[in-house]
């Protein structure tokens, strides 16, 4: 089940990214509705809600999907309704995603991820079907939801939480905006376009996929590998901005899986200095995605065209202020370190 769910994170995150491309919507309406996914995000951590709200909010879900597709609506009117929709799955699918990662391959889970990725264009081609086949499925797996409702809260990990909501929002400023501008780019060249633009999108998430396994086993040194990716990505992302040639930029795109893979060198690092949080660490990641992807909406929404090249700009940004996060940490250790060894 749990990597039955994994499977429908990527389709329901990414699928109506392709939907809107296929229908030629605006570039900030296109993000609206990965973003409503990931405000359902927000549920599991911080907020906790109980089986029997999820399955009302599992219910309601399927409501939207079935209005989607049995009564003739608006453009508008089915463009709120899916993104409700979303953001219910989002919340209940999270849920039980969150009390399952225990009995769950990494590895396995991310492949599982990039399938959904994959198939995300079937929602350009049978939404309605895929919001209610998720409903069903979540419901099911709700019987193996044993969470209480609360509200957990983030501590500041000595820093470390910072840079990880640093590190996401370098990432969710321009992945999303990337993918709905490439597909809408490809559609218009060929009506296979937005499955081109999401196997790309399955590209980058091999190359972030690769980055731990290989630099782990050649280096054990964690700060290094942290600078090396975010300073790199940094560069990259600025660079991309100023791209004209597709092919180049795609390549480039590909890459950028490289700089988003060392994410797991903020952990590493915050456990070896006692700082590490496990719920406070999921929650700043699902902050920095809500708001990476916000962000994104809004400047679409001002912009328009030129959005994704000032998206990239701010990933470039944000991801060297995740530098300067880690080194302003590390100097606070070292002095630290420096008045306990003299004294």
């Amino acid at each position: 089940m749990f990597y039955l769910l994994s499977l429908l994170t990527g389709i329901l995150e990414c699928g109506w990214i392709a939907f809107g491309a296929a229908h030629s919507l605006p570039l900030w309406q296109i993000l609206c509705y990965p973003l409503a996914y990931h405000i359902g995000n927000l549920f599991p951590k911080p907020f906790s809600l109980s089986r029997s709200m999820l399955r009302i909010m599992c219910f309601l879900s399927a409501v939207a999907g079935l209005l989607t597709f049995a009564v003739q609506l608006s453009e508008k009117a089915v463009f709120v309704l899916t993104c409700i929709a979303l953001f219910l799955l989002s919340a209940v699918i999270q849920s039980v995603r969150s009390g399952l990662k225990s009995d769950g391959n990494r590895l396995l889970k991310r492949v599982f991820r990039i399938g959904g990725f994959a198939l995300a264009p079937l929602a350009a081609v049978v939404p309605s079907a895929i919001l209610l086949l998720s409903s069903i499925v979540a419901f099911i797996a709700l019987n193996e939801y044993k969470g209480e409702p609360g509200i957990l809260r983030m501590t500041g990990q000595n820093g470390f939480s910072l840079v990880m909501i640093f590190h996401q929002l370098h990432y969710f400023f321009y992945a999303h905006i990337t993918l709905a501008a490439m597909s809408l780019l490809l559609s218009g060249v060929s009506t296979a376009g937005i499955v081109y633009a999401a196997l790309l999108f399955c590209g980058t998430w091999v190359t972030y996929m690769s980055v731990e396994p290989i630099v782990s086993q050649l280096t054990s040194r964690i700060l290094p590998v942290f600078y090396a990716g975010h300073i790199g990505i940094g560069i990259l992302l600025f660079v991309m901005h100023c791209i004209t040639s597709v092919p180049v930029f795609i390549i480039l795109w590909l890459i950028t899986g490289l700089g988003g893979g060392v994410v797991y060198t903020i952990s590493a690092r915050a456990k070896a200095t006692g700082s590490y949080q496990k719920d406070s660490m999921t929650i700043a990641e699902n902050i920095g995605h809500t708001l990476g992807l916000l962000t994104a909406v809004g400047v679409a929404a001002v912009f328009g065209s030129t959005s994704p090249q000032i998206m990239l700009v701010f990933g470039s940004i944000s991801a060297l202020l995740a530098v300067a996060a880690m080194a302003l940490i590390s100097r606070k250790e070292n002095y630290h370190e420096s008045i306990h060894s003299k004294g």
